[in-house]
């Protein structure tokens, strides 16, 4: 290997590895952006009131999360709800579910 040579290896060594670099600053920096946040999401209901029905915090956790589920499978927030819980998921409460625990599916919801 020439000198020539050695310097051009190396230099398309370096602009990889620069671009991997680059590419996970990107993706760490906006790793913050579009997260779950259940506490974020207990405060809101807390106040707003939009889950008084509930009566604990782990009961309003499970209804968001199924609330996000049934959004990322259908994109019907209330799909697989039966009748009484569909009736007490208003639709403050799928909001707030969406922005909190869920920001992905924003504008996917019918």
């Amino acid at each position: 290997m020439t000198v020539s040579t050695k310097g051009t290896a190396m230099g398309r060594i370096a602009k990889v590895l620069n671009a991997g670099v680059a590419a996970a600053g990107l993706l760490l920096g906006t790793a913050g952006v579009a997260q779950a946040d259940e506490q974020s999401y207990l405060d809101q209901l807390n106040e707003t009131g939009a889950a008084n029905v509930y009566s604990s915090s782990a009961n309003r956790l499970t209804i968001g999360r199924k609330i996000c589920d049934n959004i990322r499978l259908d994109g019907d927030p209330r799909a697989g709800f039966n009748y009484v819980t569909n009736a007490k998921v208003s639709q403050q409460l799928i909001d707030i579910a969406q922005h909190e625990l869920c920001p992905d599916t924003i504008g996917s919801a019918q």
